[in-house]
């Protein structure tokens, strides 16, 4: 029995050694799914050195959902509940995260004055094919920027709709900072968020958070056409026992401030 259960880890360590060497630009790595974050299974088994190791820019959250998490060149970045950031070693895990070694596909300026959904439709535009996921970095000066996070929360741990319906609100002026994230075609759902999630980080690395709004004077958008994408599955006992069988599309767009709960 024990000579089994060696050779079995022998060979999951392979593949996974395989799966990781074939990781390449255009490659979205998904560490667990948004719908396990959603039934509340906030501990992390994937650590951030091993999220740099498969991409350079993206955005998910802490072990214990404490805060908002920012990969931005290759450095991981944690925005805490009062929107300050600070960056965040190694060793530090995430329950879910999802990140890309970025490379622009396609780049777009834009002077005039706009908000988050004229600068979603304008994009739109450009990024033509609603079926493949596209990363994006949008640097820009903002006359106004509004966020979210969340606290570190304690066991047993609440569905994350709890914890939003608690999330903290703050606002930036006048700042310059970049946005990270993604747009995901709508058959992501039981990986990510479909559609548009987005995570803003000020270009000091002051303060940061989930990006709910914003005013803008001038953007440089580019986006990473990244058709290619590679899960790793929480492997804990939790996950196990969790039933993923019922779809919440409500709670996510509740969630990602979509809809009101009804």
């Amino acid at each position: 029995m024990n000579r089994c259960m060696v050779w079995l880890g022998v060979i999951a360590w392979g593949l996974a050694g395989c799966a990781r060497h074939n990781l390449q630009r255009d490659t979205i790595y998904c560490a667990a799914t948004i719908h396990s974050l959603i039934e509340g299974l906030f501990d992390g088994e994937v650590t951030c050195g091993e999220l740099r190791r498969h991409g350079d820019i993206g955005l998910g959250t802490v072990d214990g959902l404490d805060g908002e998490l920012i990969v931005l060149d290759g450095v991981c970045y944690h925005a805490k509940s009062d929107g300050t950031v600070e960056r965040v070693p190694d060793s530090v895990r995430t329950p879910y995260a999802l990140v890309t070694p970025f490379e622009a596909d396609v780049t777009a300026s834009f002077t005039e004055e706009m908000d988050y959904d004229q600068l979603k439709a304008r994009l739109d535009q450009i990024c033509s094919n609603p079926n493949l996921p596209y990363a994006f970095r949008i640097e820009g000066k903002f006359p106004y920027v509004k966020a979210r996070s969340v606290p570190r929360q304690a066991e047993p741990y609440p569905r994350l709709i709890e914890v939003i319906r608690r999330q903290i609100e703050f606002e930036f002026q006048d700042v310059e900072g970049v946005l990270v994230g993604f747009r995901l075609p709508a058959y992501f759902d039981s990986l990510g968020v479909p559609g548009w999630h987005l995570h803003f980080l000020a270009s000091d690395r002051s303060g940061g958070g989930h990006l709910v709004a914003f005013r803008a004077r001038s953007i440089r958008a580019e986006a990473d056409l990244s058709p290619n994408v590679f899960v790793a599955l929480p492997q804990s006992e939790k996950f196990a026992r969790t039933d993923f069988s019922v779809r919440k599309q409500d709670e996510v767009d509740f969630i990602m401030g979509r809809a009101k709960k009804k």
